[in-house]
């Protein structure tokens, strides 16, 4: 029974622990923010190098151990993002009165520097992992990409929670992009697509000590990405689980105002 629950209750603390670094770095100094962008670059070059070690490590160690590398990868994804790094070409609020398919157009623009990257970070994860027995790096930063782009199109297309004070604020242009608080239908769609997915994952739990390491990580992984989109429509402060994490004083830069759309030196507060 151990060598189910050990992964589950590791995975699970390690979600909550990792994403509160993450949400961490949203409120530091200026000066600080130089030392978070060399430590998680550190981590992700330490991470790449794991990757390539452990690609034949069939054992309960290789599988926690590719797990980490996989999520030091996209730690390093997300924390780009969040110090607003790697971003996209759109830096502003959504123009008042722009039209569904050109919002839909801005919208991507505005993470699509951040979506190339996790690309070609899944890309080198594959070549590092190429012709290996050990997949759980992949697999990991597969599940990661595959339910975080769901989150995104979910957010877009509308929830009813948009957990929009997540957000740090020299990235609150976002929110304008964001839908309406109405359930879409894509949220049903991707859930049932994710649920099927999870248990398929589950499924594969069975075997040798490594495979059933590897499918418990991966799986609770992608269980608690559904948990993250059943937050987005269910009345519950999912800020609460980081509040340790979330700075309550976090720096502000002016939003830049979408082109012709606000008077000169007209103040934006985050939302058009």
């Amino acid at each position: 029974m151990d060598t189910y629950l050990i992964p589950l209750f590791f995975a699970v603390f390690i979600w909550w622990f990792s994403t509160g670094l993450v949400f961490m770095t949203d409120g530091r100094a200026p000066k600080a923010r130089g030392w978070i962008l060399i430590g998680v670059t550190v981590l992700l070059f330490a991470s790449l190098i794991g990757v390539w070690l452990t690609r034949d490590m069939t054992t309960v160690a290789g599988a926690y151990l590719a797990f980490g590398c996989g999520l030091g990868i996209w730690a390093w994804n997300e924390v780009m993002f969040l110090l607003g790094y790697v971003t996209g070409p759109v830096q502003h609020a959504l123009p008042k009165g722009t039209g569904a398919g050109k919002k839909f157009l801005l919208a991507a623009g505005t993470v699509l520097y951040h979506e190339l990257a996790i690309l070609v970070s899944g890309l080198v994860i594959i070549l590092l992992s190429e012709n290996g027995t050990n997949r759980v790096a992949w697999w990991t930063f597969g599940v990661l990409w595959i339910m975080r782009l769901s989150a995104k199109l979910n957010v877009f297309f509308g929830v009813a929670n948009l957990a929009a004070d997540l957000l740090p604020p020299h990235l609150a242009y976002l929110k304008s992009y964001f839908g309406t608080r109405r359930i879409s239908a894509f949220f049903a769609l991707s859930v049932t697509a994710g649920t099927v997915l999870a248990a398929l994952i589950y499924h594969g739990a069975h075997g040798s000590a490594f495979q059933i390491t590897a499918a418990m990580l991966v799986g609770t992984m992608m269980a608690l990405a559904l948990l993250e989109h059943w937050l987005l429509v269910l009345p519950i402060q999912d800020a609460a689980l980081w509040k340790w994490a979330i700075s309550p004083k976090s720096e502000t830069r002016p939003v830049e105002p979408a082109p012709d759309t606000v008077k000169r030196n007209a103040t934006v507060a985050g939302t058009p």
